[in-house]
């Protein structure tokens, strides 16, 4: 809330630490961290407000909850028969049947049992000439090399590969991401609803070259002889060996490209650590960005920073798998913020609500978004 003063933030934030935080002032603390703009040196820093913050989120996310969590490991059970019952069709009723009950609000949707889980690791892999397979959710990513091919934690896939170049394809759905080690052991983190085409072998190339849809996080090994080519939607971003984020949905209106380690070049255009370029059908522009914001969704955060509703909207859709719709006038407030991308659907948007700029209604997996 921009009307608290810098004194108030650091009362309230002193109240948390010594556990006499009232919970009017929890609220305030979470409205306030949602809305607020950096305006000077004198606002506390970054860090002392993420941290105090996060600690707010923690106790207000216990309390707010009275429905038990599943533990990690039997949620992923869960998913797993929820993906093999939509695989046989029983799924498919519920989800595309009409809805029968009316509109909730937040706080209902918290307290029933039909609140939206985040998302987990899940994705599949296409191997040219030999179909598709649905990786392992319980896993966090695989690592291809030539014929060979394994989980993150070293066990074998029984894939049809073979010492011959296949090009090949990781796939994540909407609430899905997964991690990749490629054959030259540079790393790429796929976000949701992401799609990133790459060969089983880089030898005898010129360079390495993969292809981008959706979003996706690169830490490139090094190789002077052999440059790294990511191709997204129209651009080429060039590499030696560097730390990047593509951020290239087809749904949203700018290509943007945030360099935290290293240097790449975009068309004429070089970028130096902490820059970030945007591209749009009027051309490219360069400006200084917060690489942490900008990678968040990496570290388990969906991040919001100075944006309208449509866009925060748009990675809540692709974390929880949700449709969205608008009703009558749409906020025009820019929101900033992040709140944890292990929390449940009504937990976000109540922290959104909070501001009292935005309200929901959820039927299903439909999020109804009003003023």
């Amino acid at each position: 809330m921009s009307e608290l003063t810098e004194q108030q933030i650091r009362t309230m934030l002193e109240h948390y630490r010594l556990g006499k935080a009232s919970p009017e002032e929890l609220a305030l603390l979470e409205s306030w961290y949602l809305t607020y703009q950096e305006e000077g040196a004198a606002a506390p820093d970054m860090i002392a407000r993420l941290a105090s913050v996060d600690q707010v989120w923690e106790r207000l996310e216990n309390e707010y909850r009275p429905v038990k969590r599943l533990s990690g490991r039997r949620r992923n059970l869960v998913a797993a028969a929820a993906v093999a019952a939509l695989v046989i069709g029983i799924g498919a009723y519920f989800l595309y049947r009409p809805a029968q009950s009316p509109a909730i609000s937040v706080g209902q949707l918290a307290e029933s049992k039909k609140d939206i889980p985040p998302g987990t690791n899940k994705a599949t892999l296409s191997i040219a000439g030999s179909g598709m397979m649905v990786l392992d959710s319980s896993r966090t990513g695989i690592a291809v090399n030539g014929d060979d091919l394994r989980y993150d934690d070293n066990t074998k896939i029984d894939a049809a590969l073979s010492e011959s170049i296949r090009m090949l394809t990781l796939q994540t759905p909407k609430g899905g991401t997964y991690r990749l080690i490629l054959p030259d052991s540079s790393i790429v983190w796929l976000n949701a609803a992401s799609r990133l085409v790459f060969p089983s072998s880089f030898r005898g190339q010129q360079q390495r070259e993969v292809e981008l849809q959706g979003e996706g996080y690169f830490e490139v090994a090094k190789n002077k002889a052999q440059p790294f080519i990511v191709k997204s939607r129209g651009q080429k971003v060039e590499v030696l060996g560097t730390h990047f984020n593509i951020n290239s949905y087809a749904d949203e209106a700018l290509t943007k490209t945030t360099l935290l380690e290293g240097s790449i070049r975009i068309g004429n255009i070089v970028l130096k650590p902490g820059e970030q370029a945007q591209r749009s059908d009027a051309g490219i522009k360069t400006i200084q960005v917060d690489t942490e914001e900008a990678i968040g969704w990496k570290n388990n955060y969906i991040v919001f920073q100075d944006e309208k509703i449509q866009s925060i909207m748009r990675k809540i859709s692709r974390w929880y798998d949700m449709e969205v719709v608008y009703e009558g006038e749409l906020p025009t407030d820019d929101f900033g913020g992040r709140v944890s991308s292990r929390a449940y659907v009504s937990q976000v948007l109540r922290k959104l609500e909070l501001t009292n700029k935005v309200h929901f209604k959820i039927v299903g997996r439909k999020i109804i978004v009003t003023k």
